[in-house]
Order: C-alpha cells, then structure tokens, then sequence
C-alpha cells in the first residue's frame, strides 16, 4: 500500500498525465503536469480542449476557482481537489495550483468490476462486430455479442480491438485487447478482455466511470 507521504511526492511527477475538472464546468480535459514543490505548488500545461471550447475554459481557469485532478498512477486510480493559484500565459501557458494536502486513491484492480450495458464494437481480421459491454473494470472488460452465421469466434490470446462511444472518441480511437477466455451458445457469445496497453486518456476515461459507479454503489 503506498504511503500519503509517497503518492504526494508523486502528484508532481514531471510527465504524469491528468484529467482536470474545474468547478463551474461540467467537462474534462487532459493535460500533463509539468513538475511543481511538493507543499507549495504544481506546475500543469494549459488543459487540451477543443478550439470551439477555449474562451468558455478560460473564463472558468480564474485564481481560487476550485480544480478536480485525476490520474491513473502504479496501476492505482488517484485524485486530488484543489485551488487554483495562477495561470500564466508567458513564456507559455502554464497552470500553477496549489499542492494538495491528501491523495485520494481508488483500487480499481481487477477483482473490482462493476456491472454495466454500454454499446460498443470490436474488430478482429478486419471484421467489425456489435457488441455490448457487459461489465468493466480498469484492466478489462466482458464482451457479449449475437452469434450471426459469418460472427468471428475469436480464440484465447488473438488481439481485438474495441470502440465504445463512452471512452474512445469518433472512431479516430480504439482500446487494444487481448481474448482470456471464451464462452459461447447457440445464439451468444461472451468475450473476457483484458485491456493491452491502452492509452493514459482512455485509462482515465475508463477510471472516472468506475469510480463513479463505485461511489454511487457503495
């Protein structure tokens, strides 16, 4: 189990890569701390959003305004809440915050799965099949999906890759995975997924969803 004094050390890690949410705004964004003085401040790059979606951040990245930071670190879903101190614009943009005094963390192994009907696809040899996500958790997923005459029946350790509009945007993104096991019947099949490097903004994507579930489960 890591210690606070630890998981604060590690909130200012150059590189790490967070999802921000500020008070005000029902909306996310991704950015990546640039480093900071444990106790005093973290230093962020100005938060990636969409152009459309500028001017209405920047009313709302004002000093005091209150800043929700989430992040997938050693495999353990973390996150603090914070204020904001400043945000300047030269040299570059960059987003000081005050270091927070406790780290928030969540265990979302895999033995914590929750149960959920999300639609989705997975393509397997170039063949794209609808599915449904049946239940999910931060390393994998359960697949389940009707059985057609040409359906793939995909085997133990082949590669699939999955979209699902909750976390993978537009089609331009996809969440790689590996087959653990099969099951099927003569109208079903169910697929155990377990998530092969997927990228730090689908993880946290897929974090806050189950955190949200759990909280509101428990």
């Amino acid at each position: 189990m890591l210690s606070q004094v630890y998981k604060l050390k590690a909130a200012s890690t150059p590189g790490l890569k967070v999802s921000i949410e500020l008070a005000g705004l029902n909306d996310k964004a991704p950015t990546i701390v640039i480093g900071g003085i444990p106790g005093k401040y973290i230093l962020m790059r100005d938060p990636v959003v969409h152009p459309n979606d500028k001017n209405l951040w920047s009313e709302y990245l004002y000093s005091g305004n209150t800043a929700t930071i989430r992040y997938i670190f050693e495999g353990v879903a973390s996150g603090f809440k914070t204020e904001i101190i400043k945000l300047i614009n030269s040299p570059d943009k960059i987003l000081f915050l005050k270091y927070p005094k406790r780290i928030e963390t969540y265990n979302l192994r895999r033995h914590q799965r929750i149960s959920c009907y999300l639609d989705a696809t997975f393509t397997i040899s170039d063949q794209q099949v609808s599915a449904m996500i049946e239940d999910l958790s931060t390393s994998g997923c359960a697949l389940t999906y009707l059985i057609e005459d040409d359906s793939p029946i995909p085997e133990i350790g082949d590669d699939v890759e999955v979209q699902c509009p909750y976390f993978t945007e537009n089609g331009e993104t996809v969440l790689p995975c590996k087959v653990q096991r099969t099951t099927k019947d003569s109208r079903r099949a169910t697929l155990g997924l377990t998530f092969d490097k997927p990228s730090p903004d689908i993880l946290i994507k897929i974090q806050d969803y189950v955190a949200n579930v759990l909280q509101h489960t428990h």
